[in-house]
């Protein structure tokens, strides 16, 4: 936490910042002795207030402490997330959907090692997963109630060093919402195919429509069935299983449990081909992206806080701290070219309490 004083100081820091910035923006505009004006910046240079590193250093104080509890995730030496320690015996949340199926993750921690981590847990709702490294005494994040960072309120995301990876302001504070509300994601290329249309249903999710010589089809899936567990992934509603079965590759068989006239049937499934992307939906995303990397999955959460910090993909999952540094929520998604989802700290705390004491299935980011 930073005292009343520390973060007069702080704001006095990003004030002169921009004031400086500022000045650097007009001084630019304005024509040189003689009447020339100066050569432009180029383009792939980084000229925005939220990604000058000047900043960033200036929240270096505000990050400091819950940057303590902030870890790389990789696979096959790449990035592919950050993750938030939440037990000092090594358990780490991270977002689930960044982890690539049948691959093990490895967790870097602030001192430099690292090690192979476990999937000991996944809350497909909220698109978290929990990691198990081999570790004790780690510093871990205690989150607040999000309700404390309304609109206009300065955020930074820590990052795994001394600055920040990301700053903005909250631009719509923390609200349920429902899928209509939140950007459509575009499913990978590579992703598995069933061939259903949904709609939601008590205890999972009902198929509504079953396409032609589709996987679904092939399996024997059919109109009114409901789909409560994929691959040992507890399907809650339809959102769940979109993202369970693109979670997969084409050619995988997966073990589908439905509920058919009132009786359990178990269904194995060999997924299919995804069919060519629509041309539309496809432009819409190019429109939103922008030149910026989006998350695969962006929708579907039951609640959020929006902001405009700039966080990337291999960004998500680490913890969101206010000016007094309370851990205020997780990033869990890069929505726009300009917006960022946080899910709300006391969602994330609740999660945690029930990844920990088991009461939510492990998915299949964990299986070899």
């Amino acid at each position: 936490m930073t005292t009343s004083n520390s973060r007069w100081n702080l704001l006095r820091g990003i004030a002169a910042v921009a004031v400086t910035f500022g000045i650097g923006l007009d001084a630019a505009a304005q024509p040189a002795p003689g009447g020339e004006r100066p050569s432009r910046r180029p383009r792939t240079e980084t000229v925005g207030f939220k990604e000058n590193p000047k900043v960033w250093a200036v929240f270096r104080d505000v990050v400091r402490g819950p940057g303590e509890a902030v870890v790389r995730i990789k696979t096959d030496g790449k990035d592919i997330a950050l993750g938030t320690v939440v037990g000092v015996d090594g358990q780490i949340l991270t977002k689930h959907s960044e982890l690539p199926v049948g691959k093990s993750p490895v967790v870097k921690l602030r001192d430099g090692r690292e090690l192979q981590a476990k999937v000991t847990a996944v809350d497909s709702k909220l698109d978290l997963a929990m990691l198990k490294i081999e570790a004790t005494g780690l510093k871990v994040a205690e989150f607040a109630d999000s309700k404390v960072a309304v609109v206009g309120n300065l955020l930074a995301a820590p990052g795994p060093d001394q600055d920040p990876v990301a700053v903005g302001v909250v631009s719509v504070a923390a609200r349920a919402v429902k899928p209509r509300d939140l950007p459509s994601s575009i499913p990978p290329k590579d992703s598995g195919f069933l061939g259903v249309g949904l709609e939601e249903a008590e205890g999972g999710a009902k198929i509504m429509s079953v396409l032609g010589n589709s996987a679904a089809e092939k399996a024997g899936l059919k109109i009114n069935d409901v789909v409560f567990l994929i691959a040992d992934t507890a399907i809650i509603d339809t959102e769940t299983m979109i993202n369970t079965i693109q979670h997969h590759k084409p050619g995988e068989v997966v073990a589908i449990k439905i509920k058919r006239d009132g009786k359990e049937q178990e269904l194995q499934v060999t997924l299919g081909q995804r069919p060519p992307e629509d041309p539309r939906a496809a432009r819409r995303d190019y429109q939103n992206k922008l030149g910026s990397e989006l998350s695969n999955r962006r929708g579907g959460f039951p609640a959020i806080l929006q902001s405009d910090m700039v966080v990337k993909p291999t960004d998500c999952g680490g913890p969101v701290v206010d000016l007094d540094g309370r851990v205020i929520g997780l990033s869990i998604a890069r929505a726009g070219r300009t917006e960022s989802y946080v899910l709300p700290g006391e969602l994330v705390k609740k999660a945690v309490d029930e990844m920990k004491a088991g009461r939510v299935a492990a998915g299949p980011a964990e299986k070899k």
